[in-house]
């Protein structure tokens, strides 16, 4: 195999790669930078046929587990000031059930959105890896040489 054709089957596959791409639906959250990064880098290691480690969740991308945590815990807190009024509660009793129930439930909360972050995340780096697969499989079948016809010399 020649170096040109070499290059040739290589943007071919970049182009097959690159169209699978474009037939998904990205969400609207995710970077497009972020993610052709992260698509480049995974499809190097697939590439060496390395098993790549799981990333480990940074601090800062625990987005999710922020938001659930703070929507539950502020939701409860109201929630607790209105049944304290309704069950016409000493003000003070009523802030202090209202502040452990945002304290406990901000907890339940956290790890609510942790649990959902983490099956969101699985399920997006499963796709991106089998589109990779698919797209290797593709070069893999095109790179194959054809058998010659019988009475044909090669």
């Amino acid at each position: 195999m020649t170096q040109d054709s070499s290059a040739n089957q290589t943007a071919d596959h970049s182009a097959d790669f690159r169209a699978q791409l474009e037939s998904l639906e990205i969400p609207p959250n995710i970077d497009p930078k972020l993610l052709a990064l992260w698509l480049e880098r995974e499809h190097r290691l697939i590439e060496n046929q390395e098993n790549p480690p799981k990333p480990k969740p940074k601090k800062q991308n625990r987005q999710l587990s922020r938001f659930f945590a703070a929507y539950i815990g502020i939701v409860v807190f109201c929630l607790t000031i209105v049944l304290g009024f309704v069950q016409q509660k000493e003000t003070s009793e009523i802030l202090n059930n209202a502040c452990l129930s945002f304290l406990i439930y901000t907890i339940i909360g956290f790890f609510a959105g942790w649990v959902a972050e983490y099956c969101v995340n699985d399920s997006v780096e499963t796709l991106l890896r089998e589109i990779v697969r698919r797209s290797n499989e593709t070069v893999a079948a095109d790179s194959q040489p054809e058998p010659a016809a019988p009475g044909q010399e090669s």
